[in-house]
């Protein structure tokens, strides 16, 4: 999976300001020196998660960043969305790889597609169940959070493709059923 610098470096700034304590601020220098960025690197993200409504600016002598609501009510999903412009798989995706063509070769009936949609699908959902309050946690205690919300996806994963798997083949003896009850009346007619 690939991650943008400035979907990691912006992570890495709104999780310093999720350290924070109520009515402390981090002005750009300061997210900055402690990042070690460059203060319109900074000021870029901050920008972008301010247009996203996760961050706020203070004015005054003790002014600078904050976040717009507490750790926990920030989803990671929430961030990289601020981060990005585009989405991990969408339709766009498949014009962006499309070689020399104006449209994918493989287009129609492609194999790759369901491979990057079900990823995609699966981290979106679980930056979803990740937040900023997770990433001030240890680094044994994130690992340990966030091998049980993928175990729990994967299980869900599985339990979803089971049912669809069962509905599909309900369906499908279903429509043998009316095949072999059309055959029999055909049989019947002749």
């Amino acid at each position: 999976m690939n991650v943008s610098a400035l979907e990691e470096y912006g992570l890495r700034c709104a999780v310093r300001l999720a350290g924070l304590k109520p009515n402390e601020t981090l002005s750009a220098p300061e997210i900055a020196e402690l990042e070690g960025l460059s203060v319109e690197y900074v000021s870029k993200f901050m920008l972008h998660l301010k247009k996203a409504n996760l961050v706020r600016t203070v004015r005054g002598m003790k002014g600078g960043f904050a976040l717009e609501r507490e750790p926990h009510e920030i989803t990671l999903k929430e961030v990289f969305d601020a981060l990005s412009s585009k989405r991990r798989f969408s339709d766009e995706f498949c014009k962006s790889f499309s070689g020399k063509s104006e449209t994918c070769l493989r287009h129609d009936g492609c194999a790759i597609r369901p491979f990057w949609q079900v990823l995609s699908q699966y981290v979106e959902e679980f930056t979803r169940e990740m937040t900023l309050q997770d990433l001030l946690l240890t680094e044994q205690d994130t690992r340990k959070k966030t091998e049980a919300i993928a175990k729990r996806n994967v299980e869900q994963f599985r339990e979803a493709r089971a049912l669809k798997e069962k509905k599909f083949n309900g369906n499908s003896m279903k429509e043998n059923a009316l095949k072999e009850t059309t055959a029999r009346e055909a049989e019947k007619q002749s």
